[in-house]
Formats: C-alpha cells, sequence, structure tokens
C-alpha cells in the first residue's frame, strides 16, 4: 500500500471515529500533496526503526505480523483490501478534502479588525497534536510564527524546532526562533501555583525584557506592517506563559492599537 492510499485510509478511519463520538487517534492538514497526517509517518517510522514496519512502505514485517497476531488484528493488507472494495469505493482527493473541511468545526472567519491586515497572537502546544496547532495557525491566517522557548525543544513530537520550523514553512508560514525571549530552566523551577507564576513574570518583565527591546521591536515592526505574527511557547493558558508579557510588551510600543488574539 501506497503512502498516499495509507493516508486516505487512516483520515477515513479517524473521520469515522469522530462520526461515532470516539476520540481520533490521529489530525490531518491539507498540503499540495492532499491530506497529511505528519505524526502517523513519524510514528511509522519509529516502528520501522523497531523492525515491525517496513521503512519504505506501509507493510508489516514479519515480526509486525506476528503482533498483530498476537494482539488480535486481521492482516493489514486484508484490511485494506476490505476497505478499498467497499460500496463508497475510493474517495479523490477532492472529496477527502471536502469532508475533512466540513469535520473541522473549529474554522473561523480570519479576524481583519487591524485595517492594515496585521494581526499579534499567542499559541501554547500543550495538549494539541502537531496537525492541530498548525491548522489553528492557518485558520487565523498567520504569516509568521515566532518561538520564544529558551531551547526550542520538546518531548512531545513535532515541537522540537526543525520539526516545527519545517511545517511551518510546508503550509507556509515563515518561522523565527527568538532564543532570547525565553526564560532560562533555572528559573522556572518550583513554579506550583499563579502567585508562583506571577512573581516570575513580573521579574522577567523588570529584568530580561528590557534588555530584549530589539527583539521585541523587531516583531512588533513585522505586525505594523501587515503580517499576522504568532508567538509561541508550551503552555495552553497564555496567563501561563511568558508569551503574555511579550505580547503586552509589544502592544506598549505600537504606533498605533493593535488586536491581540489567544489561539
Amino acid at each position: 500500500m501506497g503512502e498516499r492510499d495509507f493516508q486516505e485510509l487512516l483520515f477515513d478511519y479517524c473521520l469515522q471515529c469522530r462520526e461515532h463520538g470516539v476520540d481520533s487517534p490521529y489530525d490531518f492538514i491539507t498540503d499540495e500533496r492532499g491530506i497529511q497526517s505528519f505524526t502517523s509517518i513519524a510514528d511509522r517510522n519509529r516502528l520501522a526503526r523497531r523492525g515491525i514496519f517496513t521503512s519504505d512502505a506501509w507493510h508489516l514485517t514479519a515480526k509486525g505480523h506476528q503482533i498483530a497476531q498476537d494482539l488480535g488484528n486481521r492482516d493489514a493488507t486484508d484490511f485494506a483490501s476490505h476497505h478499498r472494495s467497499r460500496d463508497h469505493g475510493s474517495e479523490t482527493d477532492g472529496k477527502c478534502r471536502s469532508r475533512f473541511n466540513r469535520h473541522d468545526q473549529s474554522r473561523t472567519a480570519i479576524d481583519n479588525s487591524n485595517p492594515n491586515g496585521g494581526l499579534l497572537a499567542t499559541i501554547g502546544y500543550e495538549g494539541r497534536s502537531y496537525e492541530a496547532y498548525l491548522n489553528e495557525l492557518l485558520r487565523s491566517g498567520i504569516s509568521c510564527l515566532c518561538d520564544v522557548r529558551r531551547n526550542p525543544l520538546s518531548r512531545k513530537w513535532g515541537f522540537s524546532k526543525r520539526v516545527l520550523s519545517q511545517g511551518c514553512n510546508q503550509v507556509g508560514i515563515q518561522y523565527k526562533a527568538f532564543p532570547e525571549l525565553g526564560i532560562e530552566a533555572r528559573h522556572r523551577v518550583g513554579l506550583s501555583d499563579r502567585a508562583a507564576h506571577d512573581r516570575l513574570f513580573a521579574w522577567y518583565e523588570a529584568e530580561t525584557l528590557p534588555r530584549r527591546q530589539d527583539a521585541v521591536a523587531r516583531i512588533t515592526a513585522w505586525v505594523e506592517e501587515g503580517k499576522r505574527v504568532a508567538i509561541t511557547c508550551y503552555e495552553r493558558d497564555p496567563e501561563d506563559c511568558h508569551r503574555s508579557r511579550i505580547a503586552r510588551a509589544i502592544m506598549a510600543i505600537a504606533a498605533q492599537p493593535m488586536p491581540l488574539k489567544h489561539l
């Protein structure tokens, strides 16, 4: 089974999960190649390194077949053949895209409250899949993602600098890293409650941001030029993250009132 066939098959399975009220194991994004789940490809590659899948296609190895048999699953090839011979047949890419769009209920109109089209947004990847995160950026028309983590690494696949920047480039979003705007790990130890976060961010605003005005001014200029900029870090709640303080600093020096959106 080829890569594109597998992605269509996986997409249809995940769509049926949604339709039956079951959590979908993967999210998807559309690009020039059609419907894609990059996370599923990363999972396949991990399984290939463990000798369960072949490295060049979605085929189980002898070891993989034995594991599937032990789990009581059907042979992967038989399952694919059964699926593609069902009455509805294989969908075209256009139909897949249409079904994907109809079931993405969180799509919203792009906010154009700024006359020059610029927008300042913040976004955290906590609790989001790689594809859901990129889709959120696309829904808001983000053209530039500013990563303000001190060390842009993550144990969660898709959110280390290399993979995240590649994903942004694939969907037409510019990626910029600003490690100088991050907070060192030693300062983030012991943040047990809101008061601890507030003390840290008060220190950050007083001690760090004044020394990072060049970076703040660069981001501000991009928004004023009409770019739709999102500042990103980990925490889902912007008030638990220093990116909210960066956004305040940007708005404070902007020449005109600037719309702010927390994604």
